[in-house]
Order: structure tokens, then C-alpha cells, then sequence
């Protein structure tokens, strides 16, 4: 099914792109390029695109929360890169600088935020489709990582697409905005998966059930200290979803 899926969405090819204005925050630290990305149904993206520094980087890609934008998660990607990944950082569809007239989150009534979320499937395979075709990426490795609500397109996206090799989840739901984030995540059996979550929080469940309907222990746990009221305030979360992608995706020394 997983083969099936990946055929429809290649023969799709929904991707326009452009990059400029390369820049490294604070005028030291990784090469950031602003780069403009366009869906399938022609919704204009932007988003930030953190080099590799070798050839044949995996790649990393990074959704944010509803509501929020790709600043969110500026600080791991930040991490990310440094530790060997070629990273991008995408505004969804009606967040950030990917806002455009009508479409504006902050504005949009709660079914129409429900069909904007779904909709929003469709940037996660055109910036997918963007950052494997780059200079020194690897095509076939992809990780995911989702915050929030985009935990529930980044499960989603993996159903469909065979260069994802593992992800991590950071705050999921059992579902958000009409996607069954339990049900995609149990069809994934095998596929490593690292949840970041408060303690007694539905993804605590979401990753014990998972194990548990499969039998392998795919899913690892993590869950943050009760003091911080979710796993971004965490200021270790980033190393740590660095370090745990790395050494499923990078080769080790000495292989």
C-alpha cells in the first residue's frame, strides 16, 4: 500500500521552488536560505533551509504547531543542522509568511481550520519532494519532526511516502483537526519513533498503545520534566531529538 501511494504522489509532482537571501542568524552559525516552495494546488510556501555542510546529508524536516509558524522550532533545527542534517523549516499554509488574503489562520472559522489542516498534507509532500532533490541531500533518507498538530501531518505523511526513515513527535494528540493520529501511528509498526511528552499527557498513552497493538517496541519515550508546561520549554529536548535522529540516520564512526 505504502509502494502504491509513493507512485501517485511522484507522478503528481507538485513542486515550484526558488531560494535567496542566504543568511546565518546572529552573522555566525549554519548558511539559512529563505526559499519559496508552492503545493500542488499552487499555495505559495516559505520556509528556511539550513545546508549540509557534506555531501550526502540526511534530510530533516520540521512542522510546526497550528497556529504558530516555523520560528517555533528554530532552535532544533538550529541543533539538527550542526549535528549532520540538512534541515527545513516550513510556514504551513495560512501561518507565518505563508499567510496570503483569505488565508489566514488567526482568522479562520473552526471548520474552515479543520479543511486547512488536511489541506496543509499537501505542503509536507511538496517541501519533501524539495529538500531531497538538494545539493548534497541523500533522496531516500527523510525524518520527520512534528509539534503539536503537526505530529498529526507528519504521522500522516509517512503513511505515504518510503524515504521516511523514522520520526519524532513531539506533544502529540490522539487527533487534531480530524486526522486519527493513534490509528496512522499503530499502521507504521516498525518504523522508530521518538515521543516527547509530559507525563500523564494522551501521548504518554498514544506511544504505550502503539507498542502494545504491534508487539515490537518501536515507539521510545521520552517525557519531560514536570516543571516545564511542554516539551519546547525544555531547553535539553532539542540535543536530545538531535542526538536520538542521529543515531538512527547517521553512519556510525569507524563502519
Amino acid at each position: 500500500m505504502r509502494t502504491a501511494l509513493i507512485l501517485v504522489a511522484a507522478l503528481a509532482a507538485p513542486i515550484v521552488s526558488s531560494a535567496s537571501s542566504a543568511h546565518s542568524p546572529g552573522g555566525h552559525g549554519p548558511a539559512v536560505e529563505n526559499v519559496h516552495i508552492k503545493a500542488k494546488d499552487e499555495v505559495a510556501l516559505e520556509g528556511s533551509f539550513y545546508k549540509p555542510t557534506a555531501a550526502q546529508s540526511p534530510a530533516v524536516l520540521l512542522i510546526h504547531d497550528a497556529g504558530a509558524s516555523r520560528a517555533q522550532l528554530d532552535p532544533l533545527a538550529d541543533k539538527l543542522n550542526k549535528q549532520g542534517f540538512a534541515v527545513l523549516t516550513l510556514d504551513l499554509r495560512g501561518h507565518g509568511a505563508s499567510k496570503a488574503g483569505a488565508l489566514d489562520w488567526d482568522k479562520l472559522s473552526d471548520v474552515e481550520k479543520k479543511g486547512t489542516w488536511s489541506s496543509a498534507a499537501q505542503d509536507l509532500d511538496a517541501a519533501a519532494t524539495w529538500i531531497l532533490s538538494q545539493t548534497n541531500v541523500r533522496s531516500t533518507s527523510l525524518s520527520l519532526v512534528g509539534y503539536g498538530a503537526g505530529c498529526a501531518l507528519a504521522v500522516r505523511h509517512a503513511k505515504g511516502d518510503e524515504n521516511v526513515v523514522c520520526m519524532a513527535l513531539l506533544a502529540p494528540n490522539a487527533a487534531d483537526y480530524g486526522i486519527d493520529v493513534r490509528s496512522d501511528i499503530q499502521t507504521l509498526a516498525g518504523l522508530p519513533t521518538y515521543v516527547v511528552t509530559s507525563k500523564d499527557h494522551e501521548g504518554e498513552r498514544l506511544a504505550q498503545e502503539a507498542n502494545a497493538s504491534s508487539g515490537n517496541p518501536y515507539v521510545e519515550l521520552f517525557i519531560s520534566p514536570p516543571k516545564v508546561a511542554s516539551p519546547l520549554e525544555d531547553k535539553n529536548v532539542p540535543a536530545k531529538v538531535a542526538k536520538w535522529l542521529a543515531d538512527k540516520v547517521l553512519p556510525k564512526k569507524g563502519r
